[in-house]
């Protein structure tokens, strides 16, 4: 019978050998590309992006769909971020003394605020995560400190966005989100509070865009809002894309929807015309079908920058978004656009119930679901489908892993013969 210290001292080296298993950079030349693209990471991503755009059809930011404590307390990790700007506020704009050093793009203030997170991120996570899953907090916080920017340069791009797209991956993967209950809140109330607060750092300290596509891009820092943003749209649209970027359609629905929010941001914040500094997502106004145009952004996603070696080089590979090849023999299928989504469905049929409940004099009114989400009182509305399925995969998850611890965009073949938009 073995003695009960020699127990614990296995107990120990085995934590240690795991601990040293931790995220890692596996992308270390082209050849790479290759088993990234049949790695156990791809697959979750690709199915987690594609599940999310089935779910989130019909779907308006400001509905009442679930949102669990869990998001809510991966969401406040935000707001803490956000007390560390105004403690570190930009640095003053000096006369530089030399030309090199005029030159040199974004705010010091950046790199202070960065060392700040770096020191406390850990200890973030681990406070938003159970109890039970603290032994993910090293390989989650890898993730989510890679996914505001690069320090060194003081710069952001798609790179660091793909980092915070494993987080939340690895997120159900762990099982600390779940696709039943947290599918659509995990990017209409997740990701959409990390976009707007890695705006406000990008507005804040002047940092940089670390893509290479220019105006020939959606938009030079930032790639999923649109997938997801044009998904929004495949069912229930109110309006056209020939109408995603007047000034009445901004005006109206920015809130609401992922896509116009964007518009609206770089409305604000870019200099002269869509069709100057954005010129992909100008022409892509220009089509009838917001399923053709987000399958379309989908495909150049996958190709321009899964496959772009500047923005993979940078990623952590760990257990739960593993660089090992998937040998599940399941395949990557499509989102199921076009249709009403299950979720979309639901929402319906709550509100037609409550529609059809008569009203009893002196009664106590009820509370429902939609008046127990914080901030989501609107009742959503049941639109009818503008335009216009493929694997309704599901997001695969597991607890059996764990961790201690420039872009050349073109224009797709599939808008070749599309009419230009004379809307600037």
């Amino acid at each position: 019978m073995e003695h009960k210290g020699e127990v614990n001292l296995k107990r120990v080296a085995a934590f240690f050998r795991r601990s040293s298993t931790g995220p890692v950079c596996r992308m270390q030349t082209t050849s790479d590309i290759e088993p990234w693209q049949v790695s156990k990471a791809y697959f979750t991503l690709i199915t987690y992006l594609n599940d999310v755009s089935t779910e989130i059809q019909g779907i308006r930011n400001t509905d009442s769909f679930p949102i669990s404590q869990n998001i809510r307390r991966l969401t406040a990790i935000f707001d803490k971020l956000e007390v560390m700007i105004q403690a570190n506020p930009p640095a003053p704009v000096v006369q530089a003394s030399n030309v090199s050093a005029s030159l040199e793009p974004g705010n010091k203030g950046y790199r202070r605020w960065a060392h700040c997170m770096l020191r406390d991120i850990y200890q973030m996570v681990e406070k938003a995560v159970p109890a039970s899953k603290c032994r993910h907090v090293n390989e989650l916080g890898v993730y989510l400190s890679g996914a505001f920017g690069s320090s060194t340069k003081i710069e952001y791009g798609t790179g660091h966005e793909l980092s915070f797209l494993f987080f939340v991956c690895a997120l159900f993967r762990a099982e600390i989100l779940t696709r039943e209950e947290d599918l659509a809140a995990s990017a209409l109330v997740l990701f959409d509070r990390y976009l707007k607060f890695v705006r406000r750092l990008q507005v804040t300290y002047s940092v940089i865009s670390s893509n290479w596509h220019g105006g020939y891009s959606l938009d030079k820092f930032q790639f999923l809002p649109f997938i997801w943003g044009f998904a929004q749209l495949c069912y229930g649209a109110p309006f056209s894309p020939q109408k995603m970027l007047d000034e009445d359609t901004i005006s109206q629905y920015r809130k609401e929807y992922l896509l116009i929010d964007c518009v609206a941001h770089m409305a604000n914040t870019y200099i002269g015309t869509f069709a100057r500094h954005s010129s992909q997502l100008w022409s892509l106004a220009a089509l009838s079908s917001w399923t053709k145009i987000q399958r379309g952004v989908m495909l150049m996603y996958m190709e321009d920058i899964l496959l772009d070696f500047d923005n993979l080089n940078a990623l952590r590979f760990g257990e739960l978004m593993s660089f090992e090849e998937d040998k599940s023999g399941r395949k990557l299928g499509n989102a199921r656009l076009g249709v009403m989504s299950p979720l979309r469905r639901q929402m319906a049929e709550e509100q037609e119930e409550q529609d059809q409940e008569p009203e009893l004099p002196f009664a106590t009114p009820s509370i429902s679901r939609s008046e127990l989400i914080e901030g989501s009182k609107k009742k959503p509305a049941v639109d009818k489908p503008f335009s216009d399925g493929l694997s309704n995969s599901g997001l695969s998850v597991g607890s059996d892993c764990s961790s201690l611890s420039g872009v050349s965009v073109h224009l797709p073949t599939w808008m070749d013969d599309a009419p230009r938009n004379t809307k600037q």
